[in-house]
């Protein structure tokens, strides 16, 4: 699908009329339900669960990734919606909207998850300074900092630079990183490295994580250092599949960006609205990925994995059992048959 319509936003009151899209409305649909619901369930598992996690700040991290995604569908897919009603008259203005909101929460979420793997990181590998530094607060301050950067970043195209795109035949508004503009291409050069920094970052916090864990497990003896590497492998197996997540769904947007602010890409096609695609549907993964690999339902499944492995020994055994005894008892059998052969021999001789 070729990208048709090209907004450049210089006045608040043009809107047109753009014709009805010929597939249906019913993907749109479920992705908002998918996502709302998801999103609504990982904060409730977060709030009903926090005597045992207390609030600890990579849990507020969590909380924040699902607030952003959570609230980013409820603000964005209405005006998704509003494109398949009939005789639709889209506003300039609606696409500003859609651009901010879009780049705003791909950005909060790509921020928050290298916050939660900078966490993980200084509790892993320098736990000593990790607690003596880190309080609740600090995540508080942290999503906040990360929540006024991004709406300051998401501002700029409609402020300075006035351009949106509006792709997917009005389903998807975002920044017009294929403009020839001078500058437009170079805050979509500064934005593409600065999501390429934060994917970078990302994965060196993880590989670091993982490498530490690795080398330290073959080492750990006491009981209490054993129950604490189990949660941190638990917390960090969760952040490696959201970060390869967010690597998947936040990699070819970087890159694609990337390349028409460089000039390296000319041709504008169905490679771009693959990107902005797939970048958006990182907020309806993510809280599915909390919810299925939550430490207690990975407990859940190692036990019934674990009784079902039992139950498949006891069985196992069962059968070897009834098959023993009398294999035993026709040797004792035998047995006693030639002790009273040899006596009744021993009674004539």
């Amino acid at each position: 699908m070729d990208l048709t319509i090209k907004f450049e936003i210089t006045s608040a009151s043009n809107s047109t009329e753009v014709s009805s899209p010929s597939r249906s409305s019913t993907p749109a649909v479920l992705q908002f339900v998918f996502g709302v619901l998801g999103n609504l369930i990982a904060i409730v598992v977060l709030i009903t669960a926090r005597k045992k996690h207390k609030w600890r700040p990579f849990y507020r991290l969590v909380f924040g990734l699902t607030l952003t995604d959570g609230f980013g569908i409820l603000l964005i897919f209405p005006t998704i919606f509003l494109r398949f009603a009939p005789n639709f008259k889209f506003d300039f203005r609606i696409c500003a909207y859609k651009s901010f909101m879009f780049i705003f929460i791909l950005t909060s979420s790509a921020m928050i998850v290298c916050a939660m793997s900078f966490d993980r990181f200084m509790a892993i590998l320098y736990p000593y300074r990790y607690n003596g530094i880190v309080k609740n607060n600090q995540a508080n301050i942290t999503l906040a900092v990360v929540w006024i950067t991004c709406a300051f970043l998401s501002s700029l195209p409609l402020l300075g630079l006035r351009s949106s795109l509006l792709y997917d035949t009005g389903s998807v508004c975002f920044l017009n990183f294929i403009s020839t503009s001078t500058v437009v291409r170079i805050y979509s050069f500064v934005y593409s490295l600065i999501g390429l920094f934060i994917l970078l970052s990302t994965i060196i916090f993880n590989m670091c994580v993982v490498i530490s864990l690795c080398k330290n497990i073959v080492t750990t003896n006491a009981v209490s250092q054993k129950s604490r590497k189990k949660g941190n492998t638990f917390n960090v197996v969760f952040l490696l599949v959201i970060v390869l997540t967010f690597a998947t769904c936040w990699t070819p947007l970087m890159i694609v960006i990337f390349g028409h602010a460089t000039a390296l890409f000319s041709d504008v096609g169905t490679l771009e609205l693959f990107a902005v695609r797939i970048g958006v549907t990182n907020s309806i993964i993510d809280p599915w990925i909390y919810i299925l690999f939550r430490k207690e339902n990975i407990f859940a499944i190692t036990r019934k994995l674990g009784t079902f492995c039992d139950i498949s020994k006891v069985t196992s055994n069962s059968v070897n059992n009834n098959v023993t005894p009398q294999t035993d008892a026709q040797t004792e059998s035998d047995g006693n048959t030639s002790a009273r052969t040899e006596h009744s021999i021993d009674i004539i001789i």
